[in-house]
Parts: structure tokens; sequence; C-alpha cells
């Protein structure tokens, strides 16, 4: 017979892996999705790490001295897969510090099921999102904001000194890779408040000694950053505060808290139609059912179980407190308050947002729904479930397609000028690439990235007015069927007769290519 007691932890695992793997399979070719990502990459490959660190450093931005050699790190090995698998290991490890906290101070259910619908609910975008950019860097601050907050309440029960130290040093780790993270000081004041018996002003003493380490720690940050800032002050928009719009930075706040919201990353898919109403049809297929379904089952087997705690308003309110708190310094700089402003509905900070938005929405539910729930309920509850999920997996689905496009054109355009045809051209061509854009839309970033692999000085336009035939002409297509790319000099009528063909192209070519008509 079988123990169903003792094997519920390896059930739930279990769940937990397939969910994970599923979403991490499902988003496989999200990379390069942010431009940060593309000039990360280039910087690593032409292994210029220290020189960055310094010229980031000296225009103000402190926090690079740690974080960019952990951006590098992904990319060292030059794969998709090893970035994606930093990418997963980075999310797991902020996924364990949200079951850690929730376990500890409500219960395993509750634990258990928030992380489940945390990963079934992921969204990916191109909104900055952690999910599939900025892979380790940026990820794991909002872990080490989980893991201080679980030893800092494992202080209220422990009371060792070592739990504060240790939460002390977590924090202020994060707020030393994104800045951002200094204001969550705020949910430890107020934890440390809501924590100390009777009234606040008579045990102000006591809020302060709980809180004392990560005050010193913070402090002891903040005087070397603004003393550094201050000697080489920042010329990057987005580290300035900025007070000139105060309704609008409001306005920012609210939409970056929100910005990862379930199914919103879809819609925004469909309205800007970043895929064709096609390509988003055979996006749904059986196999994107399957976790809905998990998590559907799941959350109708568990939801009964879980606790409603007794100070179930004030856990909503740090909730939302700390769904708040990392959108605080960034709505108050002038460049983020524009891009809210031209549409950007998701930033970074909006995943860390994501992690308090799940236990929110979990915790309102237990506090409407208490006790034993009827199953009609359930089966509502449970629905509703399975329908955020589905829409979830199928917008990441669709996501992938997209950013999987831009993939295949960067690993051709990489496989080009790797190539020794880019050695044997003359200095000063034109590369003349007009059904491409560039990488992110930046012609400057397309010829830094070839400058990686190629000594020579090329240029590269997709304008044909701005085409000077006094010089040499190098036009190269794309097939997006294939793969293939099709290479050669052309002259003012576009006719190609020594052309130079990269990938798999089954069609046979003639000796002289109309290279307008090509593909």
């Amino acid at each position: 017979m079988i123990n169903l007691k003792k094997a519920t932890p390896l059930l739930q695992f279990s769940a937990l892996a397939v969910c994970v793997l599923f979403f991490f399979l499902t988003t496989a070719d999200s990379v390069f999705t942010v431009h940060d990502d593309i000039v990360t990459y280039m910087q690593v490959q032409q292994g210029d790490l220290w020189n960055t660190i310094l010229s980031d450093a000296k225009h103000g931005r402190v926090c690079h001295i740690i974080l960019l050699p952990l951006l590098y790190i992904p990319y060292f090995f030059d794969s998709i897969p090893v970035i994606r698998v930093f990418s997963a290991l980075s999310v797991i490890f902020n996924m364990t510090g949200l079951y850690q906290l929730i376990k500890k101070n409500v219960d395993k259910n509750s634990a258990f099921l928030c992380t489940l619908l945390f990963i079934s609910f992921a969204c990916i975008s191109n909104q900055h999102n952690l999910f599939v950019s900025y892979t380790l860097a940026h990820q794991i601050p909002i872990g080490l904001i989980l893991f201080s907050l679980v030893h800092f309440t494992d202080y209220y029960r422990e009371e060792k000194t070592s739990s504060l130290i240790i939460s002390a040093i977590l924090f202020t780790s994060a707020a030393m890779l994104y800045e951002s993270m200094a204001a969550y000081i705020i949910l430890f004041i107020l934890i440390a408040m809501y924590k100390s018996d009777g009234n606040i002003f008579s045990n102000l003493s006591k809020i302060l000694y709980n809180t004392h380490f990560h005050i010193l720690f913070l402090l002891l940050y903040l005087v070397i950053y603004l003393a550094w800032r201050h000697m080489y002050p920042s010329d990057y928009d987005g580290a300035k505060l900025y007070f000139g719009n105060i309704p609008q930075s409001i306005i920012t706040m609210v939409i970056y808290t929100l910005g990862m919201t379930p199914g919103l990353p879809l819609g925004a898919m469909i309205l800007k139609k970043y895929i064709t109403f096609s390509e988003f049809i055979e996006n749904i297929n059986i196999g994107l059912i399957i976790i809905p379904l998990i998590t559907a089952v799941i959350f109708y087997r568990y939801f009964s179980k879980i606790n409603t705690p007794k100070n179930s308003r004030i856990l909503s309110l740090f909730c939302i407190t700390a769904m708040i708190i990392p959108n605080i310094i960034i709505c108050f700089t002038e460049k983020y308050v524009a891009w809210s402003q031209n549409n950007s509905y998701s930033y970074v900070t909006s995943f860390y947002s994501y992690f308090f938005m799940i236990p929110l929405f979990l915790l309102l539910l237990r506090c409407v729904f208490k006790g034993k729930v009827k199953k009609p309920t359930l089966i509502l509850l449970s629905s509703l479930v399975f329908v955020i999920s589905l829409a979830s997996t199928v917008g990441n689905a669709a996501w992938n397609t997209y950013f999987k496009k831009n993939l295949d054109r960067y690993n051709a355009f990489s496989a080009i000028v790797k190539n020794d045809y880019f050695d044997s051209i003359p200095d000063g061509s034109i590369i003349y690439i007009p059904d491409y854009n560039g990488i992110h839309n930046d012609m400057e970033i397309t010829k830094s990235f070839a400058k990686t692999y190629t000594t020579r000085d090329i240029y590269f336009e997709n304008k044909e007015e701005n085409l000077d035939f006094s010089k040499n002409i190098i036009c190269m297509r794309y097939d997006p069927i294939s793969h293939a790319v099709i290479i050669g000099s052309i002259d003012k009528s576009f006719m190609c007769s020594n052309f130079y063909v990269l990938g798999k192209y089954n069609a046979s070519l003639p000796e002289t290519v109309d290279m307008k008509n090509i593909f």
C-alpha cells in the first residue's frame, strides 16, 4: 500500500517540476529579448569585461561593478540552452525563497499552491521581462529579498541575532545589485512595527534594534554609493531622480506594479499584432492544456486545505506594499516616466512585484471563501485558475514564436559575419540588408556586432535611397523559411553574379541573381 501522506511531498515536487520544465521548454527560444542582452553578449564575445565595468562605473553606474560579471556569466558559453538553464536556475532560486517564506509564516499547503500558481501563471513578453532577459544578474535580487525576509521572520521565532545579520546581508546584497531593492527597507520596518507588541512609540527602541543591522548595512553602502556618484556623476537618465510630473510618476508606479498581471502580455501580443492571427492559432495545441489542467486539478484538491491566517489583513497589506516598493525609485526618474507615457506596460521591477501578487491573489481568495469550500464554488474557482493559466501558457507560446523569428535572424546574421566571406571584402563596403531593421532595430548595434568578428570597416544600411553606388555595395538577403542567407556585390540594377549562399537552400539559383526579387 502506498502511504499517501508520505507520498504527498514527492507528488507536490513532481507537479512543480513538470510545470517549471514545461514553462522553460515553451519559452526555450526566448533570448535576446531586450537591447541590453545583445550588447552584453557582444561585450562577452569581445572579451572586454574589465574596461566595460570601469567605463560604466565612471559614468555613475556603481552597481555594475557587481552586476556586470553576473550578467556576463551565462554568455561565456555562447549557447542558447545554457543561457536558458541559467535563467531557469535563477527563477527556481527565487521560487524557493517564496516557498520558504510562505511555508514558515503560513503553512506548507499555502506555500506549495502559491509556488505552483506562480509558475503556472508566469508570462513572458518583450517588456524587459526577467523570465527571458537580464539572465542571472537582475533575476536574483528578489530571491535575496525573499530569503532575507525568511531569516528576518525566523528571528521573531528563534530570537537569534545571527538571523538578523544574515537577513541584513542578503537585503544589502540585493540593493547592491539593483538600487530599487533598497526601498525594501520600508517592508522590514513595517514588519518590525507589526511585531512590536503594544504601542509603536513606546517600542521604538525595540523596532530600531530589530532593524538596526539592515539600516546600518544599507547606510554604509549608500555612503559609498553616493560618494562614488559625487566623484563620477551619472549620465544615465534612468538613475536620476525626477519630480517634474508627479501624477505621471504615480501612474507609472501603478502600471509597473501591475505590469505582470497574468494575461496582460497576451493582450498586448494581440492588440499590438506582434504575430499574425494565423500564427497565434498555430500555437494553440493540446500540449498547452497540460499545465493549466494540472494546476486547476491541484487547486481543486488543495484550496480548502490551506489556512486562512488570523492576520490576513496585515499580510494582504504587506503583499500590496511589497508589490509597490520596487517601483518607488524608478517611477521618479525621467526615463521611466517617459516610457510609461509611450505605452510601456511592464519593466524589470514588475517581475519583483509579481512575486507578491500571487500570494495576495491566493490570500484574498481564501479570505472571501473561508473554511471548507463547497464543490460548485471549488469548480468555479478551479475553472478560473485554468483559464488564467491557459491564457498565460498560450501567450508564452505566442511570444516564443515572435522571439524565435528574431533569434533565427540573429543566428543567420551571426553565422554570415563569422564566415571568411567578410574578411575578403574591401574596407568601406556598405552592407545593404533591405528586409532587416538590424539587431534590435539599431544599425549601430548591428555594425558593432559585426566588428566583433571581422576587422573590416563596413557599414550597414536598410534603405535603398541611402545607398551610394560609388562604393562597394553588398546586398544580404535572408529567407525565413530555409534560414539561408544570400550575399554578394550588386550594381545599380541590383543584379549579382558572384553571390555566396550560407545555409540550406534547396532551390536552384541562376548564375545571375536579382537581389531585389530573390526569395
